[in-house]
């Protein structure tokens, strides 16, 4: 895993993503004054800024992440012994940890759940860990001109012995011809009540997506088994392979060259009646 300072000092797309989310369903969450995870927590800077603040001032928030290296990190930096703590967590598990069950009033995950090669194992979990009445929000990328990038870094002879399998089934909803009917049809499979579901448009502009693909690239565990010269290689295609999908301008204010990415979101309001 990169370094998560690294990741929290480069993940600028996906704070300015997260908060108009925030704001539209502010009334839903500011009298949430229970227990709330948030799944992908990553080094915790997003859970600790942007979604306590949203919560009732009595509410708690357990930082959940694959990752030991962000966890140990968030512990570390941002911890409150009152109202927030980070655990790890695989989402995907199959043994669902007995602490964890019907514990949860809420639960957030924000550009988390397009990583899962089993998708319906993670809302099995999350409907699992819910109270009764306790409710999701949650931001998925739909579809993302990485999921090609990475096809084309599957076929590299020397790149394909180091991607595990699990790199080969992400973005669950990417090629759908309906992705909101399909995610609306999974969660109401595993149980869930569907308040709000939909399939948005995003885009985010930046000099060469710098901090975006810096932010990717540190999420990339299996390039530390790779010797460097092979993972500069692999960072440098991945780079070169995305930007040729990109779209180059020039900003009409102060004439600054920006690259735009284009893609689809799905968010959802969810609940466990």
């Amino acid at each position: 895993m990169g370094s998560p300072r690294d990741y929290s000092t480069s993940n600028k797309v996906q704070k300015c993503k997260i908060l108009p989310i925030i704001e539209e369903f502010s009334e839903n969450l500011k009298g949430i004054c229970g227990k709330c995870m948030d799944v992908g927590c990553g080094p915790g800077d997003i859970t600790k800024d942007f979604l306590l603040p949203s919560l009732d001032s009595n509410a708690q928030i357990i930082g959940t992440d694959i990752s030991e290296s962000m966890i140990k990190y968030a512990n570390k930096t941002l911890s409150d012994e009152k109202r927030l703590h980070f655990e790890v967590l695989d989402i995907q598990t199959k043994n669902l940890p007995k602490k964890y069950i019907s514990e949860f009033d809420h639960i957030f995950s924000f550009h988390t759940l397009q990583w899962c090669n089993d998708i319906r194992q993670a809302f099995r979990n999350m409907y699992q860990m819910l109270r009764p009445n306790g409710t999701i929000l949650l931001y998925i990328i739909a579809s993302h001109d990485l999921c090609e990038v990475y096809k084309i870094l599957e076929q590299n002879i020397r790149f394909a012995q180091y991607i595990p399998d699990t790199m080969k089934n992400i973005f669950p909803f990417h090629g759908s011809n309906n992705a909101r009917k399909d995610l609306k049809e999974l969660l109401q499979s595993v149980g869930f009540t569907i308040h709000h579901c939909s399939l948005r448009d995003a885009s985010y502009s930046e000099e060469k997506l710098r901090q975006f693909l810096n932010s990717i690239i540190s999420l990339l565990t299996f390039l530390e088994d790779m010797p460097q010269n092979l993972m500069e290689e692999f960072k440098n295609t991945l780079t070169c392979e995305f930007l040729k999908k990109k779209i180059d301008y020039k900003s009409i204010y102060n004439n600054q060259e920006l690259t735009l990415d284009l893609y689809e979101v799905l968010v959802v309001y969810a609940q466990k009646i």
